[in-house]
């Protein structure tokens, strides 16, 4: 079959040509055709011009002597050919009888003076011919009298004998027509075919049929122009497969056939274009050198296409390698070329080389379109050039260029990321006062503006008005809303995003996730981000960078032991990945070795300086000392400038936690972020020492998760939240209802209280009781004086023993009271006297003896993180000295001024921030009492008291711990 359908068909009828064609020139094609005819007029003298003119009439390719008479006038006069001629039908193409023709050279001065390649009867083209897409070309002329000169030539005269095989088929046919027949009603042969005929047919073929079985014999009536139209057409209309299979047979015929002069630059052209995907990228290049193994050159528009491809398939790099080689074969590029390389620039963050390409347009005198400009504002966005962005933008007014709906969407972006919302929103008004359209990707990007201004609630309200419009949100329009919302904190109103996009059929992506998580991680919700990480990675959307470090920083900021141990976890996982990765970089003149960290959350930061704490840990023995060379350094980078809001954290807990294991590192500031130094002797012996073990044991932790199912550690977790959520809120109603006021004291008890407190240690300490007992029992003393009672101070050891005793009794330990003969000695007073002070001091308080201390409250804090009370080690690694300090501050007047929870909470924050404790103040507990370390005056004020207390303790060395947690 193969080899019949390489032959040319043995009998061609003549095909049955009208008066006038119907369907072979519309009055707009001619428009086309007489921007040929002057330029030739300017080139090769108006003789030209009117031998062009015969031709086209004398074929009859004209619809009415009044077009053909236009076309004589304008040749010799030079005046528009189309004046007062309307067009009937402005769709059809310009199609010659055996040519393509195309409008390329009516496109303006900038086609003017490129050279021209001659074609077979006296026909020229642009040398940057396009191929027209339009399917209603009719190519009369046999292939073999198409094409170029010489075949391996590529260019140059065409053999004068070529045209003369189709009239001679076309003869033969005519003395086969007799009498009462028609030409083209002969047997065997094929019927006049336009590239309309051929689309028809292959577009009804049978997904299993010949497309060359049913076109090729056609083929012979194309040239290489109407071919490519063909080719393109097929295409579009969704049968590229078909496009390849005609276009690779011809491929496949021998040098001599006479269809093989088909496969020349036009078609080369339009098939490489049509290589839109990574794995098509081969085929073009392939493409590309078998042209070149074949003698034809590539010209402007084969490597713009090539270029174009490789932006599809992600190739950037290659698609500037194709322009070098365009500059290297003496191409000159055009407009369309400069576009490719801008948008290419602008893919590989190259945004000054963007704006130089503009500038080199402007040098050459070729005028940017409006796409041009776009792209360029596009480029510097998508580098974050938002400035520069708006500057293209101001060019281009002044060189007069109109806006268009992409431009104005490409400024809205610009004034977002510039954070110029009001800007944005202006540009919007702008377009809806003009008419312009709103697509979903201007509303997108003035919600993803919203978001960066912190604007959810206006991102809804925008939300709502694009689906009044009937404009339907795609993907990155719920993405915006959904990191609008995690901005403002807002994690339900993200959980219902997300619900509706999945209900409407638009599937979450990584972004998605992202911004769900990042909510979560805003509202303290941190078991739902751990399980949106699993439905992510269950929905096969890979985690990146920013989602592992959200997961692992909203983890850790919980302060939960578990839940640490999990971040850890996930940390771990991530480096399996390729996340986290540490930098190293040995320098030989100076005699150090930097390492380089990127982590942009407190937690994922925190973690990798551990882990790499711990990695030189453990290769200090093995690999020695050498390792360090003489100097250890660590950069710890600030990132990208959106993410620098996390910096001052970060750098608050890295230095904290090496402060807190008595690093010998030195901290400095630098422009990237701040520089870890040490030298390598004491950094070495530091390694080796105890003082790092602290510090390095939450990395070991995480393999204690093992094992364990991970659902009862949740559930356990809520368990535990709800117990101390409703103790919490009997703390609230204590302090409520019971406060204690230093002002109304009596003079003299608040300068006798120390011994007052002194006193109660010593009866505590005596009869063995709890510290609970102890706190309670200065409490009920300084609830009972703060009522205005006037106790002489002589009374005041008796009202110390009466509320040991009171607290002793109501509290955990009162089976441990010994006999009244005991009490009796310890105090140093009768008990008849205790008892006495006993009543008054229930009729003082309303019979309500009640006492939640401040030590209640800090083990009620510990309880949420997951302490084990029974492990003092374990204790002091998340309480730090707190319970110490708060033993020694228990007789501070100053702190009489707080309420027992905010001192608890900004003992336990000063005391873990003091230890290297990270984070200082966990969310969980920020959470549970609604106290925020970095916004509310009174906790701030409370840091501040209990700072002053632990400079005055520390400075005296006069820290008790206690060992009855």
């Amino acid at each position: 079959m193969a080899s019949s359908l390489a032959s040319p068909p043995r009998s061609v009828p003549v095909p049955n040509y009208p008066p006038v064609l119907d369907n072979a020139y519309s009055l707009g094609d001619i428009d086309s055709l007489m921007s040929d005819m002057h330029l030739q007029q300017s080139a090769h003298g108006i003789s030209k011009a009117h031998s062009l003119n015969m031709d086209l009439c004398g074929l009859h390719l004209l619809r009415s002597p009044e077009a053909a008479s236009r076309i004589n006038q304008a040749a010799f006069c030079g005046t528009s050919p189309l004046q007062g001629i309307t067009s009937r039908s402005p769709s059809s193409a310009p199609v010659s009888n055996g040519r393509t023709w195309h409008a390329a050279n009516s496109r303006g001065s900038a086609n003017r003076g490129k050279p021209r390649a001659l074609f077979r009867d006296g026909d020229t083209r642009d040398a940057a011919y396009s191929p027209s897409s339009s399917p209603n070309m009719r190519g009369r002329g046999p292939a073999a009298a198409r094409g170029r000169g010489a075949y391996r030539g590529g260019r140059g005269l065409a053999d004068p004998r070529r045209g003369q095989g189709h009239y001679r088929r076309l003869w033969a046919e005519v003395t086969k027509v007799g009498r009462g027949q028609k030409l083209g009603e002969g047997e065997g042969s094929f019927p006049d075919s336009s590239v309309e005929d051929m689309l028809q047919i292959v577009r009804g073929l049978a997904p299993d049929a010949s497309a060359i079985a049913a076109i090729s014999q056609g083929l012979y009536y194309l040239d290489s122009g109407a071919l490519a139209a063909l080719l393109k057409e097929l295409a579009k209309s969704g049968h590229g497969k078909r496009a390849m299979e005609v276009f690779d047979w011809l491929r496949s015929l021998e040098d001599g056939h006479e269809l093989i002069c088909l496969c020349d630059v036009y078609t080369y052209t339009t098939m490489i274009s049509q290589c839109g995907s990574h794995q098509q990228l081969r085929r073009a290049l392939e493409l590309v050198a078998e042209m070149r193994g074949r003698g034809i050159a590539c010209n402007v528009h084969t490597y713009s296409a090539l270029m174009n491809v490789c932006i599809k398939a992600n190739e950037l790099d290659l698609a500037l390698d194709v322009y070098k080689q365009l500059l290297s074969d003496s191409c000159t590029p055009n407009l369309v070329t400069y576009n490719t390389l801008i948008d290419v620039y602008g893919k590989t963050g190259q945004w000054e080389e963007a704006v130089k390409v503009l500038d080199a347009l402007e040098h050459q005198g070729i005028e940017p379109e409006i796409r041009t400009y776009n792209t360029v504002i596009i480029a510097c966005n998508m580098s974050g050039q938002a400035q520069e962005a708006l500057k293209v933008y101001e060019r281009m007014l002044t060189a007069g260029a109109l806006p268009t709906a992409t431009t104005y969407t490409a400024l809205i972006s610009a004034y977002g990321k510039n954070g110029q919302l009001d800007r944005a929103l202006q540009i919007f008004e702008d377009m809806i006062r003009r008419g312009c359209e709103r697509n979903v990707i201007t509303y997108s990007s003035l919600i993803s503006a919203c978001e960066k201004a912190g604007r959810w609630e206006l991102a809804l309200d925008l939300f709502g008005e694009m689906h009044r419009e009937g404009c339907k949100p795609n993907v990155v329009t719920y993405n915006s809303l959904i990191a609008a919302c995690a901005q403002g904190a807002q994690w339900e109103k993200a959980v219902e995003l997300f619900d509706q996009m999945q209900s409407k059929g638009c599937k979450p992506d990584s972004v998605t996730y992202g911004g769900l998580i990042l909510a979560y991680e805003k509202g303290g919700q941190w078991r739902r981000a751990l399980a949106a990480l699993d439905q992510m990675k269950s929905n096969n959307c890979r985690p990146d960078s920013v989602v592992y470090n959200t997961v692992v920083g909203v983890l850790w900021n919980t302060g939960v032991v578990w839940a640490q141990a999990k971040a850890v976890q996930v940390f771990q996982t991530a480096c399996r990945q390729g996340h986290f990765r540490l930098t190293v970089h040995t320098s030989g003149e100076s005699g150090s070795v930097d390492f380089g960290m990127h982590a942009f959350t407190v937690g994922a930061a925190v973690i990798s300086l551990i882990r790499w704490l711990s990695e030189l840990r453990e290769r200090l023995p093995k690999d020695g000392p050498a390792i360090l060379r003489q100097q250890v350094c660590m950069t710890v980078n600030k990132g990208k400038p959106s993410r620098e809001h996390a910096y001052p954290n970060i750098k608050a807990a890295i230095t904290s936690l090496l402060q807190g294991c008595h690093s010998p590192f030195r901290l400095y500031d630098v422009a990237c972020g701040c520089r870890l130094e040490g030298p390598a002797g004491e950094v070495g012996e530091w390694l080796r020492g105890a003082d790092l073990e602290r510090a390095v044991a939450p990395y070991a932790k995480a393999d204690l998760l093992r094992g364990l199912n991970r659902e009862v550690l949740l559930k356990e977790d809520v368990s535990v939240e709800g117990r101390c959520s409703e103790a919490f809120a009997a703390v609230r109603r204590f302090e409520e209802s019971h406060k204690v006021a230093a002002k109304s004291m009596s003079a003299e008890y608040v300068a006798g209280r120390k011994e007052c407190v002194q006193l109660a240690m010593s009866h505590a300490g005596a009869f063995g009781f709890k510290d609970e007992v102890l706190h309670d029992a200065v409490l009920l003393v300084d609830r009972t004086m703060s009522s205005g009672i006037a106790l002489p101070p002589a009374m005041l050891p008796l009202l110390v023993a009466a509320c040991i005793l009171i607290s002793a009794r109501q509290g955990e330990q009162a089976e441990l009271l010994p006999g009244d003969a005991e009490i009796e000695r310890v105090l140093g007073v009768s008990l008849r006297a205790v008892e006495g002070m006993d009543k008054s001091v229930r009729q003082v308080l309303g019979a309500d003896t009640s006492a939640i201390s401040t030590l209640r409250c800090l083990k009620l804090y510990l309880e949420r993180l997951g302490s084990d009370f029974q492990n003092a080690s374990e204790l002091q690694r998340i309480a730090g000295d707190a319970f110490a300090l708060l033993y020694q501050g228990l007789a501070d007047p100053v702190l009489l001024e707080y309420k027992p929870s905010l001192t608890a909470a900004a003992m336990l924050a000063s005391c873990r921030c003091a230890a290297g404790i990270v984070p200082f103040w966990p969310a969980t507990l920020e959470s549970l009492t609604g106290y925020r370390e970095q916004h509310a005056a009174d906790f701030g004020s409370a840091m501040a008291a209990v700072g002053n207390l632990m400079t005055m303790v520390y400075t005296s060395a006069d820290l008790h711990p206690n060992h009855s947690y």
